[in-house]
C-alpha cells in the first residue's frame, strides 16, 4: 500500500502523512522517523536480539517497516497522547477539527495513522464480547486500533468520548502480555468514571 501511495502521488508516504494528515490537525509530535535528538524521549520498545541486537528507542518496532526504512502504512508512525487526541476527535467530528478538515473514508484510516496494530475492531452488537480490548461498556458503534507495542485508541460515537492508551508493552520482552488485562481494565474504569456503565447508549 505505501508504494502504491508513492506511485499514485508520487510523494512518499510520510509526507503525505505530514501535509494532510498531521499538519492540518495541528498533530506537531506526531511524525515518521524521528530525528535522534528526540529519541531519549520516546518510551524504549523491545531489546531486540534477533535482528538490531540492542534496544529498540526511537525507531519503528516492526521489523519489517523497519527493514524497509522505517516509514509503511502499517507501522511507523510516532506521536503523543494529546496529539492523538486531535486525530479522534477528527474522527468524532466526522472529518473536521476546529477549522481544519480532513478526509476519513473509513475507519480503516486509524490503521494507517496508529500503526502496526494487533487488532482492529469495531464493538459489535451489543459493545465488545467479555475479554475484548474496548471492555464492557463502550457501545455497539464504537471502534478502535491496537498496536503490538501497547498503543490503543477507542472511539465511541455514540457518546462523543474516546480514550487514548499510550504504553510500552514490548519493552524489554514482548513476552509479555499483560496489556490484554490492562486495556479492558482501563477502558471499564474510564467509562465508569463517566457515569457509563451499565447504561445504554443513546440511540442515532
Amino acid at each position: 500500500m505505501t508504494e502504491i501511495i508513492q506511485r499514485l502521488t508520487g510523494k512518499p508516504l510520510d509526507e503525505l502523512a505530514r501535509s494532510l494528515i498531521f499538519g492540518p490537525l495541528g498533530m506537531k509530535n506526531t511524525m515518521y522517523l524521528p530525528p535522534k535528538n528526540l529519541w531519549p524521549e520516546i518510551a524504549p520498545t523491545e531489546v531486540d536480539n534477533e535482528l538490531r541486537h540492542r534496544l529498540v528507542q526511537g525507531e519503528v518496532h516492526d521489523e519489517n517497516a523497519y527493514v524497509i526504512g522505517g516509514v509503511s502504512g502499517h507501522a511507523g508512525v510516532f506521536s503523543t497522547a494529546p496529539d492523538l487526541a486531535a486525530f479522534c476527535q477528527m474522527l468524532l467530528n466526522v472529518g473536521f477539527t476546529g477549522t481544519s478538515a480532513a478526509e476519513t473514508r473509513d475507519d480503516r484510516g486509524i490503521h494507517g495513522a496508529a500503526g502496526a496494530g494487533e487488532e482492529y475492531a469495531h464493538a459489535g452488537l451489543g459493545g465488545a464480547t467479555e475479554g475484548g480490548s474496548s471492555g464492557h461498556y463502550f457501545s455497539a458503534h464504537s471502534y478502535g486500533h491496537t498496536g503490538f507495542t501497547g498503543t490503543t485508541i477507542w472511539i465511541d460515537p455514540d457518546r462523543q468520548l474516546f480514550v487514548v492508551l499510550l504504553t510500552n508493552r514490548v519493552h524489554p520482552t514482548r513476552e509479555n502480555h499483560k496489556i490484554a488485562e490492562v486495556r479492558p481494565a482501563v477502558h471499564d474504569a474510564v467509562m465508569k468514571a463517566l457515569g457509563f456503565a451499565g447504561e445504554s447508549a443513546p440511540v442515532r
